[in-house]
């Protein structure tokens, strides 16, 4: 790797030549860095460079995940194929496995990924010719997506047509993947007379445990209605997994029976959570329990005593809270002051302030201060994070920061050094230096340049270069939890000193969604174009265990 030319961050012109200059003196055996250069080319390319995606794309001597990010860049940027060089993509096969996604690049394309990408008339029989040989299943698939796919009608047709008459038969003698794809055409094309008499036809044929959940088809009220008129089974699924409106559980139920219902689903789901090291699956109808719950009106009293219930698990009671926090925060805060009281409750409390720290809001200030009061050091981190975040300051404030700064919990000591750096008291950064680089606490080492990237980015620039710097830190399973926060940290400096170090450690040794995005934006406002600036990222905190060890 040290032999690798360091790439300067310059003009989009500029940037194109060093990588194509790197391409060029990459032998191809070296196909993590040809992928990475040639998704740099994505953004930093233009249509000039479709002929070399183009001959990369077909070249013997690429790797598999060089094709695949030369043909999205090459589509990106206006690349067309023919109908021979589409037959030669449809019958290739990947060297490499896909079940643990152990190879480089994007996963092998899909017929469903090919046939956007035929828009003229050779191409469409390619896709025609690929379709009338592949399986049953397959072309079911097709058919079922076409509106999606924006397949001609000619086409739609055809395969309607031969899944009509044939192909409908074939699947129907299949497995149940096979009979669900049945149903997903016909009611992908429930328009048509004969595709709805077909539905309606195999609801009543299908055994109980073959029923397909009926919202996942987007059908309206109406068409819902007609189906459970002709299929009772469904009808009685969907109220037995809580699948339909209030109103018609109310009037299926009754009021006092559906909120025992909903009390049982709970309670099922905190039985056997782990037997025997095998975790217990929640019950069916759990997902849609916790939304009545969070949502329904009538439901509130039975929340609001579950959720004080010491007989559920902490895990039931978590995804309670995780529901209502998106639907009603303001309770949430109210439960956890209250909640507090109880030891037995820390988990969830911890994780309430998980949950507000992240994007913390004017009214968690005050379940904030009273966590930074309390004993627990988890709960304290989290605390001075919301509180950070929103501004805090003033006299008794510091004075508790200089107190806490002397805590045994490490996530403590880091979060108040932080707060007291941004109060003008730099003698405490070191402590945040030094545990930026220590490599043997990687999650203490991200809490660390979380920190860095917001209250001293630009004095402990060396040390986020150091960090960047670092291969081994973000080779494949050993990249370091705050990756991002030095991306984002580098990406606000906005200096070309720090611009070409992102784009070095994009070519040189890895990437991410972010940090792709961060060269985007910077190109995009290097060039003059609009550009929204970059959210910081959301800390990872969930990294951390909230519940007692």
């Amino acid at each position: 790797m040290s032999s690798i030319p360091s790439l300067v961050w310059s003009s989009r012109e500029s940037i194109r030549a060093q990588l194509l200059s790197l391409l060029e003196t990459t032998p191809s055996t070296d196909s993590k860095l040809r992928q990475r250069v040639v998704s740099l080319l994505g953004i930093f390319g233009g249509p000039e460079d479709v002929p070399l995606l183009r001959a990369l794309l077909f070249s013997d001597l690429e790797d598999y995940s060089v094709q695949n990010v030369a043909l999205w860049n090459g589509v990106k940027l206006g690349l067309r194929l023919s109908g021979p060089e589409l037959a030669r993509l449809l019958a290739r096969e990947s060297p490499h496995g896909c079940g643990g996604h152990t190879h480089l690049g994007p996963c092998t394309p899909t017929l469903e990924d090919f046939i956007p990408l035929a828009t003229t008339e050779e191409t469409l029989s390619v896709i025609e010719t690929t379709l009338h040989e592949a399986s049953a299943y397959k072309r079911a698939r097709v058919l079922a997506s076409a509106d999606d796919l924006h397949l001609p009608s000619h086409l739609v047709e055809r395969l309607y047509t031969r899944w009509y008459t044939s192909d409908r038969q074939v699947l129907a003698a299949g497995d149940v993947y096979d009979r669900r794809a049945n149903l997903d055409v016909a009611v992908a094309h429930r328009a048509r007379p004969e595709a709805w008499s077909l539905i309606e036809e195999w609801l009543r044929e299908l055994e109980a445990e073959d029923l397909i959940r009926p919202e996942r088809w987007d059908l309206s009220e109406e068409e819902l209605g007609r189906l459970f008129r002709v299929a009772p089974s469904l009808h009685r699924r969907a109220l037995e997994s809580l699948l339909l409106p209030p109103p018609e559980l109310l009037a299926h139920f009754g009021l006092d029976a559906l909120l025992r219902r909903l009390r049982r689903v709970m309670r099922a789901a905190s039985v056997g959570e782990y037997r025997e090291r095998r975790i217990s699956p929640l019950p069916d109808e759990f997902p849609q329990a916790v939304s009545l719950l969070v949502e329904w009106r009538e439901a509130r009293p039975l929340l609001a005593s579950l959720l004080c219930d010491f007989n559920l698990s902490e895990k039931v009671r978590r995804e309670l809270l995780n529901a209502l926090f998106d639907h009603d925060r303001a309770r949430v805060i109210r439960w956890a002051h209250v909640a507090s009281r109880y030891p037995d409750n820390a988990p969830l409390v911890r994780f309430v302030l998980l949950r507000a720290a992240r994007q913390p809001e004017p009214g968690d200030r005050a379940l904030f201060l009273a966590a930074l009061r309390g004993p627990d050091d988890e709960a304290r981190a989290f605390a001075l994070a919301g509180l950070f975040a929103l501004g805090e300051t003033g006299a008794g404030w510091c004075d508790r920061l200089t107190s806490l700064v002397h805590s045994d919990h490490p996530r403590v000591r880091l979060g108040a050094a932080a707060c007291l750096a941004r109060e003008g008291r730099r003698e405490w950064l070191p402590l945040l230096r030094q545990e930026a680089l220590e490599p043997s606490e990687p999650r203490l080492r991200a809490e660390a340049v979380h920190w860095l990237a917001r209250v001293d980015a630009e004095a402990s620039r060396p040390v986020l270069m150091k960090l960047l710097a670092e291969e081994d830190s973000f080779a494949r399973g050993s990249r370091i939890v705050g990756e991002d926060e030095v991306v984002w940290a580098l990406s606000r400096l906005r200096s070309n000193e720090d611009l070409s170090a992102l784009l070095d450690a994009a070519t040189r040794s890895w990437s991410s969604p972010l940090m792709l995005r961060v060269l985007r934006y910077h190109l995009a406002r290097q060039e003059g174009h609009p550009v929204e600036d970059i959210p910081p990222p959301l800390p990872r905190w969930n990294e951390y265990d909230v519940s007692p060890s």
